[in-house]
């Protein structure tokens, strides 16, 4: 089986937690195109959450939450599935010679959740299937399986826990891979569970969480890169946000946390120990503009330090994420994100990941709505405690893309997309990208 998807370590930043990523568990390279720009970047780039919450609905002629669901007694089913069919003009993502190939990607979902007065349970179950005409060592089968609740005990006192499985993979021509061909698979498995209390406008969460990842090499490692089993570790976190409300929809906070990184292999194929501690601090605002409008922004400064060798890595981090649906019938999704991310090559043991991006919807006329975006994204490269003769590297990703989507009815849309997408580096030599992509596609996508 030959597997092909987005970057495994799928994390917001500490502040943000269990965050919103994407509408269904990521594929690769050409369902990448099926969530806008910004938001693939975040889910390539961002190191610690691989858990997949639903996009909200775009507006127009798609439908709103009450068209859609299917009543089972106290619980309401929202089943989905999305069908692309298109052609990538670089399957590979290389300089030259390129490879092009037709590809069909089918992402099915059900997302049953509860509609009790008190407490809320939620299963989610979908799944991402590719198929490469010319390319089938980059076919690919991802799933999620994720189960989330909240216990009231108060109104304004709750405790919300959350587990999954997940599947996906590392796509050529994204950020920080290091296999010649067919793609490294990743399973993981994280858990959190967070308490959390208000006192009139002052409120705190305690959060504690941890993920299990598996790597599966299935094509020839690169000779700077790590086999999966030297991957293979366990991450923990355990965080507080201590917050206040300035006034209603509007409040400022803090958040510290801790992070323990536990590699299974004690000493990696390259004869590295890379078990970490981190520490973070937070400072942001979560702001109601409006019914459609919430922005939720931080900034911040995180320390990640290496047990065996008391080396350490310093960043600056910040995010912004949310909606904005200032002029009705445009809606922007930025979104931003600088944390510290784990390496999976051997000279390099850690890098600094910046994504600036913005996605959007725009209601045209009647049935039809624009969407797209653009996100760009560097990859700053810290090198790995004694080894010589390593170049400074940097990476840098632009990707944009623009489509139209046709209402056939409420809770079913068609429309064409194009994606492009290009890479570059400060050290292709060394195995940096240098390549240009584009995708176009059909895109169906039904919701009941």
């Amino acid at each position: 089986m030959a597997i092909n998807a987005n970057r495994s370590q799928l994390f917001w930043s500490p502040v943000l937690g269990w965050a919103l990523l994407s509408c269904l568990a990521s594929g690769a390279q050409a369902q990448e195109e099926t969530s806008t720009p910004a938001l693939q970047t975040i889910e390539q780039q961002s190191p610690d959450d691989p858990i997949i919450e639903l996009l909200p609905l775009p507006g127009g002629g798609s439908a709103t939450r009450e068209e859609l669901g299917i009543t089972m007694g106290a619980f309401t089913l929202f089943p989905s599935i999305e069908i692309l069919g298109g052609y990538d003009s670089n399957v590979f993502a290389t300089s030259a010679p390129t490879t092009g190939s037709l590809f069909t990607v089918i992402k099915p979902q059900l997302d049953l959740r509860s509609e009790w007065l008190n407490h809320s349970i939620r299963l989610l179950a979908s799944g991402g299937f590719g198929f490469y005409a010319s390319a089938p060592t980059q076919n690919f089968e991802n799933y999620t399986l994720l189960a989330e609740g909240k216990l009231e005990i108060r109104q304004d006192f709750y405790v919300t826990g959350k587990v999954a499985a997940m599947r996906a993979t590392e796509a050529l021509g994204t950020p920080d891979v290091s296999f010649a061909q067919a793609p490294t698979v990743v399973d993981s498995i994280p858990v959190e569970v967070s308490l959390y209390q208000k006192f009139n406008r002052f409120f705190y969460q305690l959060t504690g969480a941890a993920v299990r990842y598996w790597y599966y090499d299935f094509s020839t490692i690169t000779a700077t890169g790590l086999p999966g089993t030297s991957r293979d570790r366990t991450d923990y976190e355990e965080r507080i946000r201590l917050g206040y409300e300035l006034f209603d929809g509007t409040s400022f906070f803090i958040a510290p946390g801790l992070q323990q990184r536990v590699y299974t292999q004690f000493i990696n194929a390259a004869g590295q120990q890379r078990d970490s501690n981190s520490w973070f601090f937070n400072v942001g605002a979560t702001t109601d503009l409006g019914p459609k409008s919430k922005l939720e922004g931080f900034i911040g400064y995180q320390s990640l330090s290496y047990i065996a060798d008391g080396t350490s890595t310093g960043a600056t981090t910040f995010g912004l994420t949310g909606s904005w649906n200032g002029y009705e019938p445009l809606v922007l999704r930025p979104q931003i994100l600088r944390s510290i991310n784990e390496s999976a090559l051997t000279n390099y043991q850690n890098y600094v990941s910046t994504t600036i991006g913005v996605d959007f919807t725009y209601d045209v006329h009647g049935p039809w709505q624009a969407v797209g975006g653009a996100a760009f994204n560097s990859a700053d490269y810290t090198p790995a405690a004694g080894v010589a003769n390593v170049n400074p590297r940097t990476d840098y990703f632009l990707k944009g893309s623009i489509g139209v989507m046709y209402s056939l009815r409420p809770q079913v849309q068609i429309g064409p997309l194009y994606e492009y997408t290009t890479g570059w580096s400060t050290d292709v030599a060394a195995g940096g990208p240098s390549y240009t992509r584009n995708m176009f596609s059909i895109r169906l996508v039904a919701k009941r």
